[in-house]
């Protein structure tokens, strides 16, 4: 395959630079290659492409490409239904962006080729990712750049370009703090000369009012002794001129202006902190191109910005502090000078003043000057602190790692991934998925095992129903009958953790499993807080058990036993209108009359009672009962809820105890569903996985779990 990279603005990248400076983003949203021979190439296509992102996420794309006549681009794309003939120079719009193909001097293929168009901030980043700045050593100048690229050629272009336009950056850089400097000088320039014109103006006129030719020779004496004071105060005042206006520029923060360095304070360690503050206030100029002042890389160099500056502002302040000190003693020493002077006549001393402040602005304003001139020949001559010592070149083959820390890695992958995968899998499971996972934390018995209800009917139990869910409830019928006291009539209750295990639609086909075999059965529904037994079965829940507690009127439970669609020997009491007190209810001393009454009219009474996990209504039902059969939900029930129902039994509060599995998922290691499922307690409960036989862990491994 040939393959040519071309950016969004045909190729400039390699081609021209902007004044902007160096922006990454620049790099690759479009590849171009050749179909079918995959031979590598770089910008070796006969045409060049210009695309126009017509949306901000652009998803990526191929089209398949033939040049038909010299003239005309014949383009596919079976994903986007995209079949059509273009011509040279001519836009063709497609769902995502704009190309116009521009034709080249390069030999055509007739192969065809292939052009694939993705977003440029996808493949920023993958440059990003495989471009890599090291030093060779650590007190080393010189960095080691290395870009991981599939083109050779692409690749060295890449990072000559790269290389480049970072020096190109750092010449800029340097250029505008020269430019600061100037701009400050030159309005530092104009206010002194202002101020000079005055002096020598002032001066001027003094002499001519006072007809002053020379002094005497008393006064050049004093003058000549004073001057040297006099010099080494202007000096300071120069001094601190410059401070102040260094501590007004810095004491604005909206100014983001370069501060210029050849005017700072000559002391080395604040030179190096004024400098840091340019480059920050550079690099925020910088990072403005790409984000806004919103942006937290922005605010944290402004944050950076206002720390500089406050230590800057205390540096001054320190400085300014140690100047006025030396300032006032020059002033006194030049005082006693002064007084010496008073003897001498009026004029003389004016025309001193005089003389003084015009020596101050003069030597400010030749330092202006001087300042200025270096800085503009700085600004000729700058040159980058970096350059490139060798240019960017690839490598004759592409590296390769020892073979055998490879094939060790590989070994190592292979191996212990899939065990750690399995290990993994069986400590973040956290629900019940197999029977293991019962036995491990309780040694309740598994008396039912009721698979997943496809069809989502509430009764599956039916006289004619031969479906593997009804087998499964007849073998869990049968099961009881190894349990129960089949001499006597019973009462079992059915509850669960929590709410949506599937105790309802237990208890409603029991119940009809067992009407099936000729037993007289009677269902009682005593969640009292949520009842949804007599709504499933559509049947009268005004009457119920918490009328017949409660009200007067119901003196009979024939008053409330109603009987239900689809057995002739099965009934039900609802629980009736939901009470404010259901615990309370539930011990009233009439539950016990009521269960007895009931035990010697029918042959089974079954008792749908509220999730013993959430609160303790079953466990006051519990007395009564002969059986509780505690319903769990495959990859539903939480294996810490098995605590539960494990408490209660070690604890007498659950004597008799069983669990009834439910909702179980047949998958291709599952079996066991057919006729005789289940039969005879001890033996053939919990089929429901492959995963409950004792193989063990390399066994459930290599089967394939």
């Amino acid at each position: 395959m040939k393959e040519t990279s071309q950016s969004s603005n045909n190729n400039q990248f390699f081609e021209e630079d902007k004044e902007d400076g160096f922006d990454i983003k620049k790099i690759i949203g479009l590849i171009v290659y050749h179909w079918p021979f995959f031979l590598i190439s770089f910008d070796e296509a006969p045409f060049k492409i210009n695309i126009k992102y017509l949306v901000d996420s652009v998803q990526k794309e191929n089209y398949k490409v033939n040049v038909v006549n010299n003239n005309k681009i014949h383009i596919v794309n079976s994903d986007e239904a995209i079949d059509t003939v273009v011509a040279y120079d001519q836009p063709l719009r497609l769902p995502q962006f704009a190309l116009t193909f521009l034709p080249t001097s390069k030999p055509v293929d007739k192969n065809g080729y292939v052009v694939a168009i993705s977003s440029q901030d996808e493949e920023v980043e993958t440059l990003q990712k495989n471009f890599t700045a090291d030093l060779s050593d650590k007190q080393a100048t010189i960095i080691d750049l290395t870009l991981k690229y599939s083109n050779s050629k692409k690749g060295e272009a890449i990072m000559n370009k790269l290389m480049a336009l970072y020096l190109k950056s750092d010449l800029e850089d340097k250029v505008k703090i020269a430019d600061s400097t100037l701009a400050f000088i030159d309005v530092r320039l104009k206010l002194v000369s202002k101020a000079l014109s005055g002096v020598e103006n002032n001066l001027e006129s003094f002499k001519k009012q006072k007809q002053l030719v020379d002094v005497t020779e008393q006064s050049k004496a004093l003058i000549e002794s004073a001057s040297d004071y006099d010099k080494q105060l202007a000096t300071q005042d120069i001094q601190l001129s410059i401070i102040k206006d260094l501590e007004n520029y810095l004491n604005d923060p909206k100014n983001k202006k370069i501060i210029p360095s050849s005017l700072a304070i000559p002391d080395e360690g604040f030179t190096n902190a004024v400098q840091k503050y340019n480059d920050l206030l550079l690099e925020r100029d910088r990072l403005t191109l790409s984000y806004n002042d919103t942006n937290p890389v922005v605010k944290n160099t402004d944050l950076q910005l206002d720390n500089f500056r406050a230590n800057l502002l205390k540096s001054i302040a320190a400085y300014k502090a140690g100047l006025a000190i030396s300032r006032d003693a020059l002033k006194s020493k030049n005082n006693t000078f002064t007084g010496m002077i008073q003897s001498a006549p009026s004029t003389e001393r004016i025309f001193l003043d005089y003389t003084r402040e015009q020596n101050v602005k003069e030597q400010l304003y030749l330092f202006l000057l001087q300042k200025k001139e270096e800085t503009a020949i700085t600004k000729t001559s700058t040159l980058s602190d970096s350059r490139i010592i060798d240019p960017a070149k690839s490598e004759y083959l592409p590296p390769k790692g020892p073979k055998i820390i490879a094939f060790a890695i590989f070994l190592f992958a292979g191996f212990f991934i899939p065990i750690g995968y399995y290990f993994a899998r069986d400590i973040l499971k956290t629900k019940i998925v197999s029977k293991e996972d019962i036995e491990k934390i309780t040694n309740i018995p598994i008396v039912g095992d009721i698979s997943h209800n496809a069809d989502g009917k509430n009764l599956v139990v039916e006289n004619n129903s031969r479906s593997i869910i009804s087998e499964q409830f007849r073998a869990l019928r049968t099961n009881l009958q190894y349990l129960l006291d089949l001499n006597k009539n019973n009462v079992i209750m059915v509850t669960s953790s929590m709410s949506g295990e599937g105790k309802t639609f237990i208890t409603v086909n029991l119940s009809s499993a067992i009407a099936l075999s000729g037993k007289k059965v009677v269902v009682l529904e005593l969640d009292l807080r949520k009842p949804k037994l007599s709504q499933n079965l559509g049947a009268n829940s005004q009457n119920g058990f918490s009328n017949y507690l409660v009200s007067g009127s119901l003196k009979d439970l024939d008053d409330i036993i109603q009987p239900v669609f689809f057995s002739e020997n099965c009934f039900l009491i609802s629980s009736g209108p939901i009470p404010p007190n259901p615990s309370e209810l539930l011990l009233n001393d009439r539950l016990g009359v009521i269960i007895e009454e009931l035990k010697k009219r029918f042959d089974y009474v079954i008792i749908d009672s509220a999730p013993v996990g959430l609160i303790s209504d079953a466990l006051m039902i519990e007395k009564f009962v002969d059986i509780s059969l505690y319903v769990v939900r495959q990859n539903y029930t939480f294996k810490n809820q098995l605590h539960i129902p494990k408490d209660m039994h070690n604890s007498g509060k659950l004597k008799k105890v069983y669990f009834v599995v439910n909702d179980i998922m047949k998958n291709k290691t599952s079996y066991g569903y057919g006729y005789g499922y289940g039969y005879g307690y001890g033996y053939g409960y919990g089929n429901y996985n492959t995963d409950t036989k004792k193989v063990g862990f390399f066994g459930r491994l290599f089967k394939g779990r």
